[in-house]
């Protein structure tokens, strides 16, 4: 038995055998990409101009042939049938809320749609009031 004990122990002393190890090179630079045109951009109303052609509230009627215009100057001011005010157009991950601000109908947010913006139309599109969201309108409007 124990000439087996030494006969494994030499064997397993003789036949371990170290590997070399050699590092892998560093991958090569790649190039950052600046190409604006990747990367996804995000709509904006500035320097448009679009007018409501009509808005109803239940149980209230509104002359079908409204047309206020709404002119967006930058990112946060408009004016609102030649008055000046504010509003935000936020970003969600699906679409776009926006909240303006002085109407005649007071402060109202509601939510559009890539294509809205793109295409330059909304049709019937919910808005809320802003301290009071069980008043709901629908809104439709077109860019000029």
């Amino acid at each position: 038995m124990r000439n087996l004990i030494i006969f494994t122990f030499l064997l397993t002393l003789f036949s371990c055998k170290k590997e070399e190890f050699t590092p892998n090179p560093p991958n090569p630079p790649v190039d950052i990409i600046t190409d604006s045109n990747l990367v996804d951009t995000t709509l904006t109303l500035a320097g448009q101009k679009w007018v409501i052609t009509k808005i109803s509230l239940p149980d209230v009627i509104i002359p079908e042939n409204c047309q206020d215009t709404l002119d967006f100057e930058n990112n946060s001011d408009y004016t609102y049938n030649n008055i000046p005010s504010l509003y935000d157009l936020d970003v969600n991950p699906y679409n776009y809320k926006l909240t303006l601000y002085n109407t005649t109908w007071g402060h109202l947010v509601g939510t559009l749609y890539e294509y809205n913006l793109t295409s330059g139309v909304v049709v019937g599109s919910k808005f809320v009031d802003y301290y009071n969201p069980s008043i709901q309108y629908k809104i439709w409007m077109t860019r000029q």
